[in-house]
């Protein structure tokens, strides 16, 4: 008795000495603010409400980072470092100083100020599910407009804040399959899309997919999803999915990981030789809802790419590309975008930044059950909104977002794996407050340490019933 004393005793003092500090009312602030369409101006500069938070914790943020206290300076930090200030570079010294340093900023703010606000903000398992809730909770609250503006084809939320603030301007598409494309409250249908399909991994692992309110939380993102009728959005989840299939199907397989990478590979080697044209032009000419589209997208993937290498190094920044009179000045595809704006440099630090922390929290070992769980549906988020990336740019908020995603998983790379962590997070699991970031979201995996105590007890018992 007095050992299983000892042992309450301390998981209520570790469940103390670990939960207030780290949850801060910062993160749901950020991400509702994400979903907020208005605007403002002070002075020329155009700020938003995640702008603002964003502005107002940047120097916190950078001195936390630059004095060590939210872990060591790892190479995601420098790749981002490094993509923040090439761009601010370039934005200078192709648009002058006047107007070039208000732009520098705001990329500044949005790319190293994101990554780092996540950084400082999210630094163990319980702040990450309280980011997945908050994600979670705010595609919910957006659903009901959204499936209401497929019908009427009003954009209620754009309409509603228009009444007051300075929105976004209404954005025009044909109706697909008699409905109007949801666009919430962002600037285009497919960022909507693209948005809530960020939820859909996480809110799978994060929550628990055998627990209902886990399946539930999933289910209403895919219908979120749904409704932006949006091929790059559909795409995000289709190789979500694919993933998650994988990952449970081959659960027993050593190096399963492995073995689909060299599946890829093969696949991308069979194209290139069986057909005439490039494996890429041939991914993005399949995936799009409209062959109209398709055959677009194939223009603009010659006519960007002819200018990177034109200007490979430097770019053209916020310059205008080379096209033909008729094809219009949108460009859809982010990494696209980056290379011509920023030059091969500036892709090469961004996707490199996406990739080190997805091989680099790959990685890790001996990680608990619940770390596991977070891991792997960030990595798996991570990657299907790079591929979506490849047919949609991602500006504004969508853009934030996919940088606060890749800073939200810095903190496992710091991991103590303890046993008072895991005894903490053991108890909290089991608190009745536990609300869409408790039990459902945090049962014990048979990997997981906090387990440990129970099952040693239990196999105990058996062996002396056997005796």
């Amino acid at each position: 008795m007095g050992g299983s004393l000892a042992f309450e005793g301390g998981r209520a003092a570790a469940v103390r000495s670990t939960r207030s500090p780290k949850t801060s009312p910062l993160i749901p602030i950020f991400v509702f603010a994400l979903a907020m369409p208005i605007h403002f101006y002070l002075g020329p500069t155009r700020l938003s409400p995640y702008r603002l938070v964003l502005v107002l914790t940047f120097i916190p943020c950078l001195v936390a980072w630059l004095s060590g206290s939210v872990g060591r300076i790892r190479l995601p930090d420098i790749l981002m470092l490094l993509a923040a200030t090439w761009g601010a570079v370039i934005l200078v010294s192709t648009r002058g100083v006047d107007e070039g340093l208000q732009s520098a900023g705001i990329f500044v703010i949005e790319t190293l100020g994101t990554f780092l606000f996540a950084k400082r903000y999210i630094r163990d398992v319980f702040s990450f599910q309280r980011m997945v809730s908050a994600l979670v909770l705010m595609v919910l609250f957006l659903l009901p407009f959204a499936i209401y503006e497929n019908v009427t084809g009003s954009p209620i939320l754009i309409e509603l804040f228009g009444k007051i603030f300075s929105v976004y301007g209404i954005a025009d598409s044909e109706p697909r399959f008699g409905l109007r494309r949801a666009q919430g409250p962002f600037e285009h249908f497919i960022l909507f899309g693209v948005v809530c399909s960020s939820v859909f991994a996480l809110s799978f692992y994060v929550f628990g997919s055998t627990r209902r309110g886990g399946r539930l939380a999933t289910g209403c993102v895919a219908m979120a999803v749904l409704s932006s009728l949006s091929a790059g959005a559909f795409l995000s989840v289709a190789v979500q999915t694919i993933l998650i299939v994988w990952d449970k199907v081959t659960a027993s397989v050593a190096r399963r990981w492995g073995i689909l990478a060299a599946v890829v590979i093969a696949a991308y080697i069979v194209v290139s030789f069986s057909s005439n044209r490039s494996p890429f032009i041939v991914f993005i000419s399949y995936l799009t809802l409209n062959t109209d589209n398709a055959y677009i997208r194939v223009i603009i993937w010659n006519y960007g790419m002819q200018s990177v290498m034109q200007h490979p190094i430097f770019g053209l920044g916020f310059g205008d590309w080379d096209r033909p009179d008729w094809l219009g000045g949108s460009m859809d595809n982010f990494w696209l975008v980056t290379a011509v704006r920023y030059g091969i440099p500036g892709f090469l630090f961004t996707a490199g930044g996406c990739l080190s922390v997805c091989f680099g929290l790959g990685r890790l070992r001996n990680v608990s059950f619940q770390v596991a769980q977070c891991r792997k549906g960030l990595i798996i988020t991570v990657c299907g909104l790079a591929f979506a990336a490849c047919t949609v740019h991602l500006w504004d908020a969508p853009y934030v977002l996919f940088i606060f995603l890749l800073g939200s998983g810095m903190w496992m790379f710091e991991q103590p794996n303890s046993p008072a962590l895991f005894a903490a997070h053991n108890a909290q699991s089991h608190s009745p407050r536990s609300v869409w970031g408790g039990s459902e979201a945090r049962s014990n995996g048979p990997d997981d340490p906090a387990s440990w105590p129970g099952r040693m007890a239990t196999r105990r018992r058996r062996l002396t019933r056997k005796a």
